[in-house]
């Protein structure tokens, strides 16, 4: 090879090497820059990939505490959309998530949830708030409130929250849920016990979707933010 044609070759191949280093792959970070692996964790001191990985964690763990439920498809969802924003997979968010805290997101916000349990008496702000929430609904009669920590019975029933009629009591699931979740289901409940003292319910009224069931979503809905604006710490 003459030396010119070798020059050449070689300035060339540092060309096309420089280019790659800058060649962005959605989802991974900057190629050549921060080391990526396979996993999509990008890092290293070589500019731009640890600092986008370290927003979009940052980001979950502001959005986990807020989400209505805390169920797995729940959850997943907000990986997916948080993960979607920042340009990266869901499962690279997961392993850096993982590699941050050494837990899974589920894992954690749980963990999160059963700490602000602990917080707080349970039991006596559910009691609180029914007494609050039976004046709204003008209850001839204030029922109890059970709280459950039964986790297999309310898969097996396939509910949260379920009442006898006439039996002057409401049985709420409250395992693992954020505070506004369980005040909700127990005014969801509340609603019933209303429309049953104004003979609303007939036989076979409560299925999902019913008029009856949909009164009682709203106006638990609704009641909540009304509740919520004077007792911030509902949302956990």
């Amino acid at each position: 090879m003459r030396a010119n044609e070798f020059i050449t070759e070689r300035k060339n191949k540092r060309k096309n090497k420089k280019s790659l280093r800058k060649y962005f792959f959605p989802g991974y970070a900057y190629y050549g820059f921060g080391g990526t692996d396979s996993s999509g964790e990008g890092g290293g001191d070589g500019g731009g990939g640890e600092s986008m990985y370290e927003t979009a964690v940052s980001e979950l763990v502001k959005e986990l505490p807020s989400l209505a439920k805390h169920d797995y498809t729940t959850i997943d969802d907000l990986v997916r959309k948080v993960a979607s924003k920042h340009r990266i997979t869901h499962k690279a968010l997961e392993t850096l998530f993982k590699k941050q805290f050494r837990i899974t997101p589920d894992s954690w916000i749980k963990g999160k949830l059963d700490e602000n349990n602990n917080d707080i008496d349970l039991q006596s702000e559910v009691d609180e708030f029914v007494e609050w929430a039976s004046k709204k609904l003008n209850l001839q009669e204030i029922p109890t409130v059970e709280l459950s920590m039964d986790t297999e019975e309310a898969q097996d029933n396939h509910h949260t929250g379920g009442h006898v009629p006439g039996s002057g009591e409401i049985w709420v699931y409250a395992n693992n849920r954020n505070l506004v979740d369980i005040l909700r289901t127990v005014f969801h409940e509340l609603v019933h016990v209303r429309q049953e003292e104004l003979n609303m319910i007939k036989p076979g009224d409560s299925y999902p979707g019913s008029p009856i069931e949909a009164m009682a979503d709203m106006l638990a809905g609704k009641y909540i933010k009304i509740y919520g604006e004077e007792n911030h710490h509902i949302f956990q």
